[in-house]
């Protein structure tokens, strides 16, 4: 916490307090240890002996230290955690969730709380643990079950509840763009979910109609990532079509990335034939041998408002963070073929 002129609003003695704290949560200073001496901790943190001793006092009112005259500053408990944050999603195995937990991991530390990471679609057994909140996936949101502690679903909720979504609208709009002056107008569109579910699809639809273009009902998949048969079938179908769409939409990249290695296993052309994007612009994305245009928003970004929105207290008000998106283009998309 800092001023404008970039100077700490923070008392030295809290700062000297909170470091301590985070050095007993780390572990690095144990139950029944003795903390260095008042002189050393000044020195190592480049502030006053009275600024050290004021800290000490606090930490010992809070139970957290014993102060012995004759042996020292002993370390009597833990850190109790401000923060007991549950992560519920139906699949971990989807890469963009493993990215936003390694970013929300990294924060609960800093704020010397836990995160507790389930796979599933019943919040019980992580509700059970003690949990002082709890972030879900979006398609988790149940409106004849309210949730029991204050929540935060990632991804777009069609209810009265707190939700991180990027912006699906700008996304779309960019990918159409990009596509349009490519020239293509045959586009196709692939995703998990149904499109009552699909936020996404709507938001495509919605761009594509606004430049003059439509999308197929007959290029409309459904396809989930994990199923390869699923993929194949979706590659020979554009293969060995008449008149096939010459750029494919994908929900995520982990979808787009399946798609592409389908392609290649069955001689599709990418990007020669077929045009591919996605969208999370995931690590691995920039990697591929064809690399994947894609919609970009920030995974740390998305944490820290997360958290910015679990440290406000309750949450008994609803609230929606929109996180940014930008369009990465890279290898998998070209010019359409005339």
């Amino acid at each position: 916490m800092t001023r404008g002129d970039g100077v700490s609003s923070v008392p030295k003695h809290q700062l000297v307090a909170d470091y301590i704290k985070g050095r007993i949560s780390e572990g690095k200073y144990r139950i029944g240890e003795i903390l260095p001496g008042e002189r050393i901790i000044a020195d190592e943190l480049s502030v006053s002996r009275p600024s050290v001793k004021r800290a000490i006092e606090t930490l010992e009112a809070e139970g957290i230290i014993e102060c012995s005259p004759s042996i020292g500053s002993i370390v009597r408990r833990q850190v109790k955690e401000s923060l007991l944050v549950g992560y519920l999603v139906p699949d971990l195995q989807d890469p963009f969730h493993l990215e936003l937990i390694r970013e929300l991991d990294i924060l609960m530390h800093r704020h010397h709380g836990s995160l507790l990471v389930q796979q599933g679609i019943d919040d019980a057994r992580l509700t059970g643990t003690g949990l002082t909140h709890l972030v879900k996936h979006h398609l988790l949101y149940d409106p004849s079950r309210p949730d029991r502690i204050p929540t935060v679903y990632t991804g777009p909720v069609p209810g009265p509840v707190s939700s991180i979504v990027s912006d699906v609208d700008s996304g779309m709009k960019q990918i159409c763009e990009h596509l349009k002056g490519l020239d293509h107008a045959r586009i196709g569109y692939a995703s998990p979910f149904a499109a009552a579910q699909d936020s996404q699809y709507r938001s495509l639809v919605a761009a594509l109609r606004e430049d003059g273009l439509d999308l197929s009902p007959e290029w409309h998949f459904r396809v989930d990532p994990l199923d390869r048969h699923g993929c194949e079938e979706l590659v020979s179908r554009i293969r060995d079509a008449p008149a096939p769409p010459t750029a494919l939409v994908c929900y995520n990249d982990w979808l787009a990335i399946a798609i592409i290695k389908a392609a290649r296993e069955l001689g599709l052309d990418i990007p020669g034939r077929l045009s591919i994007t996605g969208y999370d612009d995931l690590y691995v994305s920039s990697l591929l041998h064809c690399p994947l245009t894609t919609v970009r928003f920030s995974r740390k970004e998305s944490a820290r408002r997360i958290v910015d929105m679990l440290m406000r207290g309750s949450l008994t008000e609803p609230l929606t963070e929109v996180v940014e998106t930008r369009l990465i283009v890279r290898e998998s998309t070209r010019e359409a073929r005339a």
